[in-house]
């Protein structure tokens, strides 16, 4: 078989196939570049939402007292202080000063006509 003869069966092979083969065929064909350009965008870029934040939460137990939950607030607020305190230490801070204008709480402006007397 001569190359002409192959290319001669491929050329009234393609010539027998029916234009609505072809059409189908076509779009077959672009659907399945359609998709596999969509996963390369995605994976390149993402379009998705990022993953949510889990936060996981103490669980206590059934027969947890209002005492013995004031008890392991008030030692974890120590055990905060504590670690305050050493990183201020270690930044050469002093904490006391720096704790009553935190802990102030903002100051609220009134308007100026509610300082003045209404005059009638």
């Amino acid at each position: 078989m001569s190359n002409a003869t192959i290319f001669g069966r491929i050329r009234a092979r393609i010539a027998a196939v029916e234009r609505r083969q072809w059409v189908i065929g076509s779009l077959s064909v672009l659907m399945t570049f359609i998709i596999m350009f969509t996963f390369l965008i995605e994976n390149r870029f993402g379009y998705l939402p990022p993953d949510p934040i889990i936060a996981y939460f103490k669980n206590w137990e059934d027969g947890r007292s209002r005492a013995d939950a004031l008890a392991e607030q008030e030692e974890e607020e120590r055990l905060m202080q504590e670690q305050a305190d050493a990183i201020a230490a270690q930044l050469d801070i002093n904490a006391e000063k720096a704790a009553p204008a935190a802990a102030a709480p903002p100051e609220t402006k009134e308007p100026a006509s509610a300082k003045e007397p209404a005059s009638e």
